[in-house]
């Protein structure tokens, strides 16, 4: 069956031959009609990431307290994200709008358009981070003006949202100040009041070491509390940064309880609670103190920070290669175009005409031996005409 299979796409070899032509000159219409187009490429760099846990993890190193919190640093913002912006609804409607892409494209509403730009665009995260940006466009200055627009509206979007966040920041932590403000003030009127009225107080080394064990950890469950809130500004409910934050701020409130009140397992400082009155009085006092002092310093280190980031103009990203003005077309060159449509055009035929015959012979008797020679005749035929033709 296999010879004779062959042998009926050689018997019609012609209409193999123009089929692979008609599909070799529809490429070329193709070609020849369609607007080939051009490729500019940009390759960015995003920010790097801010290491160590920011200015929280900086102050408590400063004041030698040991921490495990890492809050979420506003500045930093990896390449994934910044990928994700650029393919944002918000990115591509300003780049249409400040380049009337409406009007070149010819399309009827800002859908079709984003539809049309998002088709000639490529976005892509490569695996050391860098975000490689294509633009494709029949003219090759303006592919390369929309993805210079690309990159200066990436680079607004950014200074936005982080203006934005650095504000709602500045708002939180204003709060946080006048309400610690107050708060130290009162507590330092009260300290005052009661060494005027009862004395210096000194207290011996393994009380002093209760106390400073207190206050620190006072001090992380403070600052436990003011993250915890001050994620709830920005995080969802079942958010999993928020509901770490809250379980540490419930571990520190364990520890500090049994500070307070005493445990079997501690055998460093005796509780706070079993010392004499004006012991614990004092004790509290002075603790409290030492926390929200600490407190009030970190507040207002966290307030300037903000601050800095309300006015920072560091670009989002660094461009490591700027949008090229592209020489060559994009994609596959004319003559390979047509190359792969003549061999589609081969395949597709002889494939059709072996399926038809197979179709037509298969209630046939087999004749392998007689199919084969006249293969082998249409072979040596074929071969004589072109000598002769040649003159071979």
């Amino acid at each position: 069956m296999s010879f004779r299979l062959l042998q009926y796409v050689l018997s019609r070899r012609k209409a193999v031959f123009w089929v692979t032509f008609l599909f070799f000159a529809v490429s070329l219409v193709y070609v020849i009609f369609t607007d080939r187009m051009y490729e500019s490429r940009a390759l960015l760099l995003p920010p790097l990431e801010e290491g160590g846990g920011g200015i929280f993890v900086a102050w408590m190193a400063q004041l030698d307290i040991p921490t495990t919190s890492l809050p979420l640093s506003a500045g930093s913002t990896s390449a994934a994200i910044l990928a994700d912006m650029l393919r944002s609804r918000h990115l591509g409607e300003y780049v249409a709008l400040t380049l009337d892409l409406r009007e070149r494209y010819g399309t009827e509403g800002m859908e079709s358009t984003l539809r049309a730009l998002g088709a000639r665009t490529g976005i892509a995260v490569t695996t050391t981070g860098l975000i490689h940006l294509s633009v494709r466009d029949e003219d090759p200055a303006f592919a390369a003006g929309i993805a210079g627009r690309y990159i200066v509206g990436l680079d607004s979007l950014n200074r936005f949202l982080e203006f934005t966040r650095a504000e709602r920041t500045m708002v939180f932590v204003s709060k946080q100040l006048a309400r610690y403000r107050d708060e130290l003030t009162r507590l330092r009127g009260r300290m005052s009041r009661f060494q005027e009225e009862h004395g210096i107080i000194h207290f011996e080394e393994q009380v002093r070491g209760a106390i400073d064990v207190a206050a620190n950890l006072k001090l992380r469950t403070t600052m436990a509390r003011i993250e915890w809130d001050l994620l709830r500004e920005f995080a969802r409910d079942d958010a999993v940064e928020l509901k770490r934050k809250e379980a540490e701020y419930e571990n520190l409130n364990r520890q500090l309880k049994i500070l307070m009140e005493g445990d079997s397992s501690n055998v460093v400082f005796f509780p706070l609670r079993d010392m004499p009155a004006l012991y614990q009085e004092y004790a509290a006092m002075e603790r409290d103190l030492e926390v929200t002092e600490r407190v009030y310093s970190y507040l207002l280190q966290l307030y300037e920070q903000a601050g800095v980031d309300r006015v920072r103009n560091t670009p989002a990203v660094q461009i490591v290669d700027e949008p090229s003005i592209p020489e060559e077309y994009a994609g596959l060159p004319v003559w390979g175009i047509m190359a792969i449509s003549a061999i589609a055009g081969f395949i597709w035929s002889s494939v059709m005409l072996a399926w038809w015959g197979w179709l037509t012979m298969k209630r046939r008797v087999d004749d392998e031996e007689r199919a084969f020679r006249e293969v082998g005749e249409l072979v040596r035929s074929d071969i004589e005409m072109l000598r002769r033709w040649l003159r071979i």
